[in-house]
């Protein structure tokens, strides 16, 4: 093994292993990780957890958006396209991709949309402040995740919509495989959550799951492949998708 591999494979398994770790340890691997829009881009499922997102929804046309982790701003950059900003704030733990996401909306023409650093898990806004939250590919990054939504529950209005997105537990050993042999950047600090777990820290936070659908069954590669893993994910979204699909996504309504 290449002396990249022994070392990439050490920090997956100390990943494996932490069962605590903090704000600074998450953004510092995300400040690291320089190459993620350049990796994401060749992902077919990447730009799928907006895409579905929006599609299962029925996010408030110019609403208040609360974007939790908003890594480098596409997926407000992606509502805001389709009409569903009016204002809002994208919450992120990297310094680097707050600079990086800033510069994009900017570009993009986005406006009423500001930047805030996340330190802790109280987040620094008003009860019933925000009409919608995106949180996509967030709550598996936080070894206290019942702690981050229930903040979630308590900022948004109620009849507001949160969109929460996070890796099938069953794909943890693809991510890391992906991030050993170099094919995709590692996840860092994690752990993936259990469906069960899901469901019951959402409800817990005053929520209801009007639908919950698992996607994604070809991340990427050829679009032959690609295509055929739609198609069979088109006819097995009830019964086998749930077991085996990459994301699991749950539009919710605050109570």
């Amino acid at each position: 093994m290449s002396g990249n591999v022994v070392t990439r494979t050490a920090a997956e398994i100390r990943h494996w292993l932490r069962s605590d770790w903090s704000f600074d340890d998450v953004a510092a691997h995300w400040d690291s990780t320089h190459d993620y829009d350049e990796q994401n881009s060749k992902t077919v499922s990447y730009f799928r957890r907006f895409v579905d997102g929006l599609r299962l929804s029925n996010v408030a046309e110019g609403g208040r958006v609360l974007d939790i982790c908003a890594r480098t701003g596409n997926g407000t950059l992606y509502f805001a396209k389709h009409g569903k900003v009016g204002s809002g704030v994208c919450v992120e733990v990297s310094q680097r991709f707050i600079g990086v996401g800033s510069k994009r909306l900017q570009e993009a023409g986005v406006e009423n949309v500001r930047w805030a650093r996340l330190t802790r898990y109280e987040l620094p806004f008003k009860d019933a402040e925000f009409d919608t939250v995106l949180c996509f590919e967030t709550v598996e990054h936080f070894s206290q995740p019942e702690k981050l939504v229930a903040e979630l529950g308590r900022v948004i209005k109620p009849g507001g919509t949160m969109i929460l997105t996070t890796p099938n537990i069953l794909w943890e050993p693809i991510h890391a495989l992906a991030a050993i042999t170099g094919m995709h950047h590692s996840e860092g600090p994690h752990r993936f959550v259990r469906a069960g777990r899901l469901a019951r820290m959402i409800k817990s936070a005053d929520f209801r799951i009007d639908k919950a659908e698992t996607d994604v069954l070809v991340p990427g590669g050829p679009k032959p492949l690609v295509n055929a893993g739609d198609w069979v994910e088109a006819r097995t979204r009830r019964w086998l998708m749930p077991m085996v699909g990459l994301r699991r996504m749950f539009v919710c309504t605050k109570l």
